[in-house]
């Protein structure tokens, strides 16, 4: 039944949590795991802002890469079939909804909060909007 199993990553304590709770259902089910970690794109003049924006990127990329490394060598201890991703996006929301429905997730299992700046009352704006539109089941772990 559980056969794909999708984890948005960010390096938040929520997101490592909602990691845990992946492998531990992967391992039950015998399911692949996958984790993503989505990169915002945001809307500049690339004539202002090119320089500094290749050097964040890089920044934000290494971070994601390192991250996504230390979470495949749990995995890989666990003998769980695991797989990486970084993606850009101007909406996280929508690149994790995509990648759910074009790569067959049967189970979105993710952190309550992640590390954006703004907190909402019960939950993180991007957990909300895929809890709201995601066509699969959605695992929330505080």
């Amino acid at each position: 039944m559980i056969k794909h199993i999708l984890v948005p990553y960010d390096g938040s304590k929520p997101s490592h949590r909602a990691f845990e709770y992946a492998l531990d259902l992967a391992k039950k089910y015998k399911s692949n795991v996958t984790a993503i970690t989505c990169l915002y794109k945001q809307y500049y003049d690339p004539n202002l802002y090119e320089a500094e924006d290749k050097v964040l990127k890089k920044r934000q990329k290494d971070a994601a890469t390192t991250g996504l490394l230390n979470l495949e060598a749990i995995a890989n201890e666990l003998e769980i079939s695991f797989k990486a991703k970084i993606l850009e996006s101007f909406s996280v929301t929508d690149a994790l909804l995509s990648y759910a429905e074009s790569h067959g997730i049967d189970l979105i299992v993710m952190g309550s909060r992640g590390m954006g700046g703004f907190k909402k009352l019960l939950l993180g704006s991007v957990a909300s909007g895929v809890t709201e539109h995601s066509k699969c089941p959605v695992l929330i772990v505080k």
